[in-house]
This record gives structure tokens, C-alpha cells and sequence, in this order.
């Protein structure tokens, strides 16, 4: 199997009649793709070419110039007269808008031909970055006659965006991994203002179903802040163009270290200090661990831990810097602190005579303990330059174990065994 598609016997791969349709289909394909790429140069901008393009892009949907295509054909029909975000590049053809009733059925029948294509190819760039134009013109455009409407009166929206929120949920029950449409779930959020304790919810029954999904652990640490007033959603998703889970969702023992995905690098991008209240973190602990037993060897759920460690000691998610207080956000007191961090090298250990050459548990197990090594109680008592170097000590044997273990990344964790003497 390649992507979960099962591959055919080679007898009826190469079967004369299957190779000549084949033949016949490229040759269409080729033929309609020259006659629209003509009418795209000679700027005809009608339902006839239209039509054509859409038919180009139900057999192949990743042409993104015949998207832009479409695009030009779109924005001057569905636009007001006004300036309407999402404006694409290229040429801007002269037409009168289209009556709302035409504009309703023009943004339907783009909508219906969008879903056709990511029925057949969920994961397409081109075609999720359409949708996603569309949609943000569509509530732009809205939002403008909205303004202009006689107080106490509505206008009906082009598109609605509780049906696109449905449509992500139908395609995350098929692929749960698919990372395109968590980013467009995100996007169709902050543009709806939808409820953030039931996208919260809802990333609660994603990890609950599947530990190993990465994108949902990563929606996750972008909400928390916003649900618990802490931030606000669009300052911690600043800068997220939905790379955040380029590799699908994460999982498994692969991965090279404890870098951060977009969101939770913001909290050193742009909203420094950034801390979830001491009870919410402790029940992030407690669901993050049944991860952690149920399956020791997978990432997501230790990235994931790796980001609530920085909440607890108000530093970098790899734990090497902010053992202090934590400027920008009310500090935890010390022994909140301290308490938690010995509970977490407990956890971490016991999953370690169980599995004792797990990576993900020793490398979080080494990082934890260079921040004790940190921690002002250490460094406050009369043997605390001892007992810091055997904190350390034990940081750097773990490392070196890791260089065996987990040898295609032994230059990492040489460097973070150095750091430890500096």
C-alpha cells in the first residue's frame, strides 16, 4: 500500500485496455488543458471557459493557474464595487457584480466543484487554498453590505460558515491526519468566531480516539490560552499558515528533537510570558499521561508535554533556558513549581522500567532534570553546585545513551551534553 491506496497486480496495471483508456484520458486532458490555457491568454473571462477549467480541475485539481483562472472569472462578479481581501494576482477583468441571487449560486457552484476535487485528492494544496480564498472573500464581502445595511436589518452571507465547520468535521472523521483541513478548521474559526470550548471539546475526542495525532495536540496548545483568557487566539496563531503539522500529524518514534510546531513557538515569537492558570496545566498533565502509557514511543503526545513544561518554568519548550520566574505572565510559586517537576521525573522514570530504551520518555527525562539542575531551591542550598552537577551528571549520561539509541541524530544530543558544561 502507498498513502492507504492498494496497489494493483501488475497483470492489471498493465492490461492493453486499461493502459489505452489511460492513453485517451491523458490525450483529453492534454488537449483541453491547451485550449484553456489559450483562453486564460487571451483573457476570456465567460461560463464557457469556466466550465472548461472545472473540468481540467475534476482530473487534475493541483493546476493552481487554472485555480487563479477561476479566481479572475469570480472576484469582479461576487465583489461590490469595493475592495474585497483576497484580491488574486493577474489581470482584473471589467464586469458588473451579478445580482445576489447570481452571486449566491456562483459561490454554491465553486463550493460544489471544490468538494468534488478534495473528494478526490483531501490533501491538495491548490485546491484547499481556493476554498479558503473564497470563503474569506465571500465573509469580506458580506461584512461590507452588513455595514451598509439600515440598522436592525440582515443580509443573508454568500457562504455559510457553520457548513464549512461540518465539512471539516466529515473530513477529519475519514482522515483524522489531514493537516490541510485542521489549518482550515482554524481559519474558518477565527473567521466565524465559533465557540472555543467546543473546538476545545473537539480536540478532546480527537486525542482521545487517536494519541498519535499531532494536530490535534497542536489546535490544542493554540485554544488553551484563548479559552482561559490568557491570549487571544489570533495573537498565538499570528504567523501559522498551516505548515504546523507538515508531517500529518506527527506520531511514531521518528522525529529529531523537541522543536516546537508554529503555535507553540509563538509563545516566544510574539506573546512572551504567556502561562495557563496552575489547574488547567495540571489537567493537561494528567491527559497528556495517558498518552505517554498507552504509547511511550510516539512523539506528538511528548511535544505536547515538552510545550506544558515551558508553561510550568516559564522558558523555551526544550527546557534549556527561563528556569526563573517568567517575566510577562504571574509566576508560579516554587514549590508549585518544584512539586510538579519531581512529579514528572517519577512519571517519566517508571516508564522507563517498563521501556527502557523508549527515546521519547529519556529525552524528556534529561530535559527535566536540566531544569531542576536550574531550579533556585537547588541552587539555593549549601551542596547545591553538587547536587546540580549530579542533576546534570545524570542529563548527561541519559544523552549518551541516546547517541546509541537514536544514532541518526547523535550530533544533537553531543550538543545538548555540551551545553550542560557551559
Amino acid at each position: 500500500r502507498m498513502h492507504g491506496q492498494k496497489r494493483l497486480p501488475k497483470d492489471v496495471k498493465h492490461d492493453k485496455a486499461r493502459v489505452e483508456a489511460k492513453r485517451k484520458k491523458a490525450g483529453l486532458y492534454a488537449q483541453l488543458s491547451q485550449k484553456v490555457f489559450e483562453r486564460r491568454r487571451d483573457k476570456r473571462y465567460d461560463e464557457e471557459s469556466l466550465a472548461l477549467a472545472g473540468k481540467i480541475l475534476e482530473m487534475n485539481c493541483e493546476l493552481y493557474s487554472l485555480w487563479n483562472y477561476r479566481k479572475e472569472y469570480l472576484q469582479p462578479r461576487l465583489r461590490d464595487g469595493s475592495s474585497a481581501s483576497g484580491d488574486s494576482e493577474g489581470p482584473r477583468p471589467s464586469h458588473e457584480a451579478a445580482e445576489p441571487e447570481g452571486k449566491a449560486a456562483l459561490v454554491q457552484q465553486e463550493l460544489r466543484l471544490i468538494e468534488a476535487a478534495l473528494q478526490k485528492n483531501p490533501k491538495s494544496y491548490a485546491t484547499w487554498q481556493h476554498r479558503k480564498w473564497l470563503v474569506a472573500l465571500c465573509h469580506e464581502i458580506h461584512r461590507r453590505e452588513q455595514q451598509r445595511e439600515a440598522p436592525g436589518g440582515t443580509v443573508a452571507p454568500l457562504c455559510d460558515l457553520q457548513n464549512e465547520l461540518a465539512l471539516c468535521t466529515l473530513l477529519l472523521s475519514l482522515d483524522e491526519r489531514n493537516f490541510h483541513c485542521w489549518s482550515y478548521r482554524r481559519f474558518v474559526v477565527r473567521l466565524s468566531r465559533a465557540d472555543l470550548d467546543s473546538e476545545l471539546a473537539f480536540t478532546t475526542d480527537k486525542i482521545l480516539q487517536n494519541f498519535s495525532n499531532y494536530s490535534a495536540w497542536h489546535y490544542r496548545s493554540a485554544l488553551l490560552p484563548e479559552v482561559n483568557k490568557v491570549v487571544s487566539l489570533e495573537a498565538l496563531m499570528a504567523g501559522d499558515n498551516g505548515a504546523d503539522d507538515g508531517n500529518g500529524a506527527g506520531g511514531g518514534a521518528g522525529g529529531a528533537t523537541m522543536a516546537p510546531p508554529p503555535a507553540w513557538r509563538s509563545t516566544k515569537r510574539g506573546v512572551q510570558g504567556v502561562r495557563l492558570p496552575l489547574g488547567v496545566l495540571d489537567e493537561e498533565l494528567k491527559l497528556v499521561k495517558e498518552a505517554f502509557y498507552t504509547e511511550p514511543e510516539d512523539q506528538s503526545a511528548w511535544l505536547y508535554h515538552a510545550w506544558l513544561m515551558s508553561q510550568l518554568v516559564g522558558g523555551d519548550c526544550d527546557g534549556r533556558h527561563g528556569h526563573g520566574s517568567g517575566s510577562g505572565a504571574a509566576a508560579f510559586g516554587e514549590e508549585d513549581v518544584d512539586s510538579r517537576l519531581a512529579e514528572e521525573v517519577r512519571s517519566c522514570e517508571e516508564i522507563l522500567e517498563i521501556e527502557p530504551e523508549a527515546k521519547w520518555p529519556m529525552l524528556t527525562l534529561a530535559r527535566l532534570l536540566e531544569m531542576q539542575a536550574g531550579r533556585p531551591k537547588v541552587k539555593a542550598q549549601s551542596s547545591g553546585g553538587q547536587l546540580a552537577a549530579q542533576l546534570k551528571g545524570r542529563a548527561s549520561g541519559l544523552y549518551e545513551k541516546l547517541t546509541d539509541l537514536d544514532y541518526m541524530r547523535a550530533g544533537y544530543y553531543k550538543d545538548a551534553a555540551a551545553a550542560l558544561l557551559s
